[in-house]
């Protein structure tokens, strides 16, 4: 029975000190966003090397918004090729107190 108490207490500890997930990541052919904030992020806009760009309206508190790189396109409708590399990535929105946020991984985006 002891034993059992702590297997649970020990089960607890562990996902008490488990890290977060990264507010963004690169995962294989994907891009992951994660609004760990505490507030909607609305007019979310994601950039890869400069061109390439897709958007969400909204993303929620601890939600996790996930897009593959085949679905970022560029200004003239060329789409992100499979033979390309993901040299930077940025995130831009606004929070719901419209507190600018801005994500970067990689050289990010010249303006």
């Amino acid at each position: 029975m002891a034993i059992a108490r702590v297997m649970v207490i020990a089960a607890m500890l562990a996902g008490a000190c488990s890290q977060a997930p990264e507010r963004l990541t690169l995962e294989g052919r994907t891009i992951a966003v994660f609004n760990d904030s505490g507030e909607s992020w609305k007019g979310v806009e994601i950039w890869v090397n400069d061109h390439y760009r897709v958007t969400r309206d909204t993303i929620l508190p601890d939600e996790r918004f996930v897009a593959p790189l085949e679905s970022f396109v560029a200004g003239f409708g060329q789409r992100f090729r499979r033979d390309q590399r993901v040299s930077g990535i940025e995130v831009t929105a606004t929070a719901a107190s419209g507190d600018p946020v801005r994500l970067v991984w990689g050289t990010g985006r010249r303006r």
